[in-house]
């Protein structure tokens, strides 16, 4: 709520008696379907008044198309009337009346993405910034929040602060709503608002189906409590993806199949000692599942990009690469990745080694993983994915994590157990701390 202050405090019924029979009528069941009984319109916020005339009523309404109008009009008249002439323009807008009518085709797609255009250059909506991005999809906390901070940013309009469409008024808004998140609440008992989202979006995360998940993951809430620290050893433990980057630097030409050129997978061989039985010529990158992950991992990651059979190091990758708490966050986000199900599976990997009192035996793990992702993921043709999913997310997370020294080696491959080192501890803490506390978006 804006500090707005003046004839829109007086009885809605007392400002609607200003206006004609009909006009009064239209805007009474609108005002009705957007305020409780007995709220005046200075309760009423410019992102409630976006949603109801954007979407709400054209969609909501039975209603002909002209009466939708109609509708908008005589809000405006009431709007004026209560000296919220920013609320009033709003509804004339020509914006307003063109959406009115784009949800009227069968084809939804464009009056939504128009929608989204309009929201997000409105200034009252909170934008994603380096500290949060928002879901789609708010949980209570959540979208308590969003509505405090849209009343911070309207609020800042109001002032002439902030000037939508003006020079630098995106940055300014994303500092208003930073500085709205990290700032202690009585209602929250000191809490931010930030760190009470993060809490609801963690709790979230852990009652997901099925059972073996939620034991796994449930375990896991009270370590993701507060700051998880890179470790010291980051820039060493990242050796191989470094070195990767390093040698594909400003550019180097795939082989004609896209692997990497023969010389550098040689190369990589001989410094890490991947795979070197008596005999065995390695060609590609293929005979190098390390490398493989690796070369895949830093495309993933956008830290690599590619141009016809060029690749080069991204602009991100370079920033990544001198600096190694950056890189570090880089991998572990992608590896724990909240939209994959490798990235889930890495989570119930992780939460059973961190849950675990001695080692685990490989097979073990892969057998939490698998009964963790029954039922959550389906390939693109819709189908359910099978047992081998748990496996494949087992081998992907225990790929890498070996890579960068997150597990204690072990030579025994036929009954291999994995036991986290201290970095690997921190790694996977980071992980699914930053999986927990990831944005809620519809699939």
């Amino acid at each position: 709520m804006s500090d707005r202050t003046g004839t829109g405090e007086q009885p809605v019924e007392t400002l609607l008696a200003d206006l004609d029979g009909s006009s009064a009528a239209l805007a009474r069941a609108a005002v009705g379907w957007m305020l409780r009984e007995g709220d005046s319109l200075t309760e009423l916020g410019q992102v409630e008044l976006q949603e109801f005339l954007w979407y709400q009523l054209p969609m909501k309404w039975m209603a002909e198309t002209s009466e939708l109008h109609e509708i908008a009009w005589s809000l405006a008249d009431l709007f004026t009337a209560a000296g919220l002439e920013r609320y009033a323009v709003l509804c004339r807008a020509p914006e307003t009346h063109r959406l009115l009518d784009a949800w009227q085709d069968d084809d939804h797609e464009p009056a939504r993405k128009t929608m989204k255009q309009a929201i997000a250059s409105s200034g009252v909506d909170p934008p994603d910034t380096p500290l949060m991005a928002w879901g789609s999809v708010l949980g209570a906390v959540e979208r308590s929040s969003s509505r405090r901070v849209s009343q911070a940013l309207e609020q800042a309009i109001d002032a002439g602060e902030l000037v939508p469409g003006g020079r630098g008024w995106r940055q300014l808004a994303a500092r208003i709503t930073e500085v709205c998140l990290t700032l202690p609440r009585l209602d929250l008992r000191g809490a931010t608002m930030l760190e009470a989202i993060y809490r609801e979006r963690c709790e979230s995360w852990a009652v997901g189906y099925p059972a073996v998940r939620q034991d796994l993951l449930g375990q896991m809430l009270p370590l993701l409590d507060g700051e998880v620290a890179v470790p010291v050893e980051a820039s060493e433990r990242l050796m191989p993806l470094r070195w990767l980057l390093e040698h594909i630097g400003d550019g180097a030409t795939l082989t004609q199949a896209g692997w990497l050129p023969r010389a550098l997978v040689l190369e990589a061989n001989d410094t890490f000692g991947w795979f070197g039985p008596f005999g065995f010529t390695v060609r590609t990158e293929t005979d190098l599942p390390e490398l493989a992950s690796l070369d895949e991992l830093a495309r993933r990651a956008r830290l690599i990009t590619r141009k016809g059979r060029k690749v080069s190091l991204s602009a991100r990758g370079r920033r990544a690469l001198g600096d190694p708490s950056l890189l570090w966050r880089i991998v572990v986000t992608e590896i724990f990745s909240a939209v994959t199900y490798e990235g889930e599976g890495a989570a119930l990997a992780a939460a059973a080694l961190v849950n675990a009192c001695s080692p685990l035996p490989r097979q073990m793990v892969e057998a939490k993983v698998g009964e963790g992702l029954e039922g959550r993921w389906r390939t693109d043709s819709g189908e359910a994915l099978d047992q081998w999913a748990g496996l494949d997310a087992t081998r992907d997370f225990g790929l890498l994590a070996d890579v960068f020294g997150w597990f204690e080696q072990d030579d025994d491959w036929q009954n291999r157990t994995w036991t986290l080192t201290s970095p690997g501890r921190e790694a996977v803490l980071l992980g699914l701390q930053l999986q927990a506390q990831s944005p809620r978006n519809r699939v």
